[in-house]
């Protein structure tokens, strides 16, 4: 009997783990280090808000999100960059910034104005205490008139407070205040950014994208926002109220699903969807994997990566030693679909065994080469 009341007993508190929130930490979510000067690089779905619908109304303990199959998804990579890699009058205002992320299209704009060469500035608070975004930087345009704005808010954009555990619940209130000089006959314009984001962690469970399933919590933040534009002629003011819906998991850097909207009345219209990773039957075959070699192999000087692509592509190469230390990277932008063959220098390394990477379009190959005296 007692043998029986310990197996029910195991299986009881297995079930309970398994059904148990994850936790997420700093560790989670993108950062550069000293030994990778770039975070992560993650690939993504964008699919068309036309011809897909999600539900974003599920919430509370253990739910289930099916949010599969979407149609028409293109992916892309979302890229953290480091603050060296960003314009140089945004590097001042940034300075104590941990990464950078491009703005694609025109998020971020500031009430009407459209945004260009657009980046947000990213940190890590003192002892990994929360993700915040310090503002943004871009090129700002007034009657075809483009002048920098690097936009630093006077306090940070809260996006998540670690650790992330079900039932949190914060907020921040941000902004800026900025006067730019534009030419005649525009002249001074004051441009200001006021707002208060509110965090929800308000569910936690699994997740069905094309990419998979996963533990995820989900984290509903609300923004009301303000943007002025005042210049001589007349003073506009633009309020909104964004809505991020993020499903967030572990190790994965980006969400694993993502939502962002805008509150019309008691309703969210989305203007984005996105999902960590891509469907795999939807991923193209852009490198042969049969077709990478090294001749000559051994080699001393220089030797030949020879490869081949079924369609155009930048190419990265990166030779790493056998424990997976990265020694030299090499960079082929738009490469035509073929044969192609690319001569490296390997003067300078060490006598050992190497591993070189070829990474084009979403697919990575590899093969081993040997570097003598």
């Amino acid at each position: 009997m007692r043998i029986i009341f310990t197996l029910v007993w195991v299986c009881f508190t297995s079930q309970l783990m398994a059904q148990s929130p994850i936790i997420l930490s700093r560790a989670d979510f993108p950062r550069p280090t000293s030994s990778s000067p770039l975070p992560d690089s993650v690939l993504f779905t964008n699919v068309p808000i036309a011809g897909n619908s999600v539900n974003i109304t599920t919430t509370g303990a253990n739910s289930l999100w099916m949010m599969s199959p979407l149609v028409n998804g293109t992916t892309a990579w979302q890229n953290f960059i480091p603050m060296s890699a960003t314009p140089l009058i945004f590097q001042l205002a940034f300075l104590s910034c941990d990464y950078a992320q491009p703005l694609l299209g025109n998020a971020g704009a500031v009430g009407n104005l459209p945004l260009s060469d657009a980046y947000e500035y990213y940190n890590y608070a003192t002892g990994d205490s929360r993700l915040e975004i310090k503002g943004f930087g871009a090129n700002i345009s007034l009657s075809g008139v483009a002048v920098p704005l690097p936009a630093l808010y006077t306090s940070p954009d809260v996006l998540y407070k670690f650790p992330i555990h079900y039932g949190d619940a914060d907020s921040s209130v941000s902004g800026f205040s900025l006067t730019v000089p534009f030419p005649a006959p525009i002249g001074n314009v004051d441009i200001k950014r006021n707002q208060k984001r509110v965090n929800h962690v308000d569910g936690w469970g699994t997740i069905t994208t094309p990419a998979g399933t996963f533990d995820v919590l989900r984290v509903y933040s609300v923004i009301d926002r303000i943007d002025s534009v005042i210049t001589s002629f007349l003073p506009l003011g633009f309020a909104s109220k964004p809505v991020e819906v993020k499903w967030v998991g572990q190790a994965k850097k980006i969400p694993v699903f993502q939502v962002n909207g805008n509150v019309n009345g008691n309703n969210v219209t989305p203007t984005s969807i996105t999902f960590w990773g891509a469907s795999p039957e939807g991923l193209a075959q852009t490198i042969n994997e049969k077709s990478l070699s090294i001749f000559p192999n051994p080699s001393s000087q220089q030797t030949c990566i020879e490869y081949q692509l079924h369609a155009d592509a930048d190419v990265d190469m990166y030779l790493q030693t056998v424990s997976g230390k990265q020694v030299a990277e090499f960079h082929f932008q738009h490469q035509s679909a073929g044969v192609h063959q690319e001569f490296l220098p390997l003067y300078s390394l060490p006598a050992g065994v190497y591993v070189m990477r070829c990474v084009a379009g979403h697919q990575t190959v590899q093969a081993k080469l040997l570097k003598l005296d």
